[in-house]
């Protein structure tokens, strides 16, 4: 754990900059990645051809890695694409959800098959 991220934010509370809430969320989000990273637990997405069992891709990050990423995609952006079908699913959306629940999630097309899942 890394003691000078936690002052940075206890000092971020003691100026003033955050409130004392804001300061705890920070703290709590700060030990909930760090628990995420030494669990060594990945965030995978994998796309298969219907047609061909073909894997086309298959993308793993650490879980810690794909939160941050997660953070980025804009609402009106979230939708996502699988080969040329634009599926109507909120990746950022799915992206939390696969990872608060651990559960699992496919989305499958006429001739692709996504799964995103939490590996160990």
């Amino acid at each position: 754990m890394d003691r000078e991220e936690v002052l940075k934010i206890l000092k971020l509370v003691a100026d003033g900059k955050v409130s004392p809430e804001q300061g705890r969320d920070l703290l709590e989000e700060f030990f909930e990645s760090y628990e995420e990273e030494k669990s060594g637990r990945k965030f995978s997405i994998e796309v298969v051809d219907n047609h061909s069992g073909k894997v086309e891709a298959h993308i793993r990050l650490p879980v810690r890695l794909a939160k941050f990423v997660g953070n980025f995609v804009k609402e009106k952006d979230a939708n996502f694409k699988i080969g040329d079908r634009v599926v109507d699913y909120n990746l950022k959306e799915v992206l939390e959800e696969v990872i608060k629940s651990g559960e699992s999630v496919e989305i499958e097309t006429g001739d692709k098959r996504v799964t995103i899942k939490i590996e160990d």
